[in-house]
C-alpha cells in the first residue's frame, strides 16, 4: 500500500517539477496573483462536477471540518502561493527556490510536535542526504553562492510561504480520515481561491486578459496537471504516509525542473546538477525504504 501511496507522491511532484516552466508562460500574459485564485476556482468547480457524477457521499462536508478546509485553504493557496509570489518583487527565484528545501525539514519537526510522527535514525539520514543533495544543486558546486546572497523582505515572505505550506500538509493528515480526497481538495481550493482573489484585488487588482493559444495550453496544464491530478495525487499519497514521509518527496521538485528545463529551454545537464539529483533520489529512497535497511542491519 505505502508503494501506491510514494506513486502518488512521485506524481505530483513530476507535474508540479514541470509546472514553473507553464507558469512562466502564463505569466508573461496575465498577472500571477491572477492566475492562482482563477485556477484553483477552476479546479474546485471541476472537481465539484466530478463529485456530483460519481454521488460523493462528502460533497457536503460536516461543519465541523470547514474551519479545517478554511485554514487549509488560507495557508496552502492564498498564503503558500500569494506571499512566494508577492516575495519574487523583493528577492530573487534563487533565494526561493534555495529557502523551499527547508520544507520537508520544517515538516519533520512539526508532524513531531503536533502529530506525534516519529522517525527512525535511517530515515532521519535519507532526509540529510537529500537535503545537502539539494544544497548542491542550487550552490552550483561553489559555498560563494550561499556567502554571497542578499537576503531581505523577499525572503522571509519565501519562508512564511514554506511553513505555510507544510501548515497545509499538517491539516490535511486528520481531515483526511474524515472525508474524501476530492471533497478536501475541492473546498479547501475554493475557499483558498476566494481568499487569493481578495488579495489580489485589495493588492495588486485581479487582471483577466485574453491568453494566446500557448498561453491557453499551459494554463490547462496549470488547471488539469498541477492543479486537479498533482493535488489529487498529494492528497492521497500524504494520506496514506503522513506529513514527514510525504514532504521528502518535495526535494525532487528541482531534480524534474532541471530535466523539463532541458528538454523545453534547451537548458544543459552538468555533471554537477546529475551528482546532485543522485544524492536527492538516494535520499528519497533511503527515507521510503527504510524498513529494508533496519531488517539487513539486523
Amino acid at each position: 500500500m505505502q508503494h501506491k501511496a510514494y506513486s502518488f507522491l512521485i506524481i505530483a511532484c513530476l507535474l508540479w517539477g514541470f509546472q514553473p516552466v507553464t507558469i512562466k508562460i502564463v505569466t508573461q500574459e496575465m498577472n500571477i496573483l491572477t492566475i492562482i485564485p482563477l485556477r484553483f476556482l477552476i479546479v474546485s468547480i471541476i472537481l465539484f462536477i466530478i463529485m456530483k457524477i460519481t454521488n460523493e457521499k462528502n460533497f457536503l462536508p460536516p461543519k465541523k471540518s470547514l474551519l479545517t478546509l478554511f485554514l487549509m485553504g488560507f495557508f496552502g493557496i492564498t498564503v503558500s502561493n500569494g506571499i512566494q509570489f508577492t516575495g519574487l518583487q523583493y528577492s530573487s527565484v534563487g533565494n526561493m527556490t534555495l529557502i523551499s528545501t527547508t520544507a520537508p525539514v520544517i515538516t519533520v519537526i512539526l508532524a513531531r510536535i503536533f502529530l506525534n510522527e516519529r522517525l527512525n535514525l535511517i530515515q532521519i539520514i535519507g532526509i540529510i542526504i537529500s537535503f545537502f543533495g539539494t544544497l548542491y544543486l542550487l550552490s552550483g558546486g561553489t559555498l560563494s553562492t550561499f556567502t554571497q546572497m542578499n537576503f531581505n523582505k523577499g525572503d522571509i515572505y519565501f519562508f512564511i510561504g514554506e511553513v505555510a505550506w507544510v501548515i497545509y500538509i499538517l491539516l490535511s493528515i486528520p481531515i483526511l480520515k474524515k472525508i474524501s480526497v476530492l471533497s478536501a481538495t475541492a473546498w479547501s481550493g475554493l475557499f483558498g481561491s476566494i481568499l487569493t482573489a481578495l488579495f489580489a484585488h485589495y493588492s495588486v487588482g485581479l487582471q483577466i486578459v485574453p491568453l494566446s493559444t500557448l498561453g491557453i495550453y499551459s494554463f490547462l496544464f496549470i488547471i488539469l496537471g498541477g492543479g486537479i491530478t498533482a493535488m489529487i495525487c498529494w492528497n492521497l499519497g500524504t494520506k496514506k504516509v503522513g506529513a514527514s514521509n510525504s514532504a521528502i518527496f518535495l526535494n525532487l521538485l528541482p531534480v524534474v525542473g532541471i530535466i523539463s528545463a532541458y528538454f523545453t529551454l534547451n537548458e544543459p545537464i552538468t555533471l554537477q546538477k546529475i551528482l546532485s539529483g543522485i544524492f536527492i533520489i538516494l535520499g528519497v529512497y533511503i527515507t521510503t525504504h527504510s524498513h529494508k535497511f533496519i531488517k539487513k542491519s539486523n
